[in-house]
């Protein structure tokens, strides 16, 4: 209850000021069309949804590919600089660095090589996501506890066993959240790309509103983009919920 009341204060903190600049006439309509504009602008896309499901789930794949990319990199990679005190030293602030990078000036570059459709989006979605989720399971597993480490080894468990009963455990919160973070970011950079350059997708339906001067569809569909990060991350923690059963029985 408590959740839902915050989200609906941080709502009207969003429309208040939006419905008194748009009905007061402070800003243009083009600039900030009003909520009226907006809501009849969402109620067509809806009713239309046969046209645009296609560029939604097109997005998602895309997000999803490159997220699963470099999920089966950073996970295996994070571990292991995870578990090797000296590798973790070497390369986590290397990592940090590169984190840092806006890896978007890179599009160009893959685009000319990969060109603008599926794949050059699906490598800059999955080169974003790469990051947070290298780090994440990084910082996770180096946070194992050693006794527990120890005794493992006393009794006799191997390094598979040891992963498995003890630091995968452990470090799952962890790695949970630099997953979580790497999905985010690979459905929003995926978005962007295909706001640069691209012929299909949730990115170039906000392009082609905003190319068309159109801005009640423009925020319709910013309105949708939203939607669609909450029902992504919402299916996520489901996942993650699962996972997370399964490992620990």
């Amino acid at each position: 209850m408590r959740r839902l009341i915050a989200y609906g204060i941080v709502l009207l903190i969003l429309i208040v000021p939006w419905w008194a600049l748009s009905a007061s006439g402070t800003v243009a309509p083009l600039t900030l069309p009003p909520l009226p504009s907006v809501g009849s602008a969402l109620r067509s896309l809806l009713a239309s949804a046969g046209d645009w499901l296609p560029d939604v789930a097109l997005t998602v794949w895309r997000a999803l590919a490159g997220f699963g990319i470099a999920a089966i990199a950073g996970v295996p990679l994070g571990v292991a600089l995870g578990r090797s005190r000296l590798l973790g030293r070497a390369y986590e602030p290397l990592l940090g660095t590169l984190a840092a990078v806006p890896l978007v000036v890179l599009y160009p570059v893959l685009a000319a090589t990969l060109g603008i459709g599926t794949w050059s989006k699906v490598v800059l979605g999955g080169l974003y996501a790469f990051f947070p989720i290298v780090i994440g399971t990084t910082r996770a597993v180096a946070q194992t506890d050693p006794g527990l480490v120890t005794a493992m080894r006393a009794m006799g468990a191997g390094r598979g066993r040891l992963a498995w009963t003890v630091v995968v455990p452990s470090a799952l919160p962890g790695m949970v959240s630099g997953l979580r973070a790497g999905l985010g970011l690979a459905l929003v950079t995926v978005i962007a790309a295909e706001f640069i350059a691209g012929d299909a997708g949730v990115g170039y339906r906000l392009a082609a509103a905003g190319q068309g001067y159109r801005s009640a569809d423009l925020f319709a569909w910013v309105a949708l983009a939203v939607v669609l990060t909450v029902l992504v991350n919402a299916a996520f923690t489901v996942f993650a919920s699962l996972l997370e059963r399964s490992v620990r029985r």
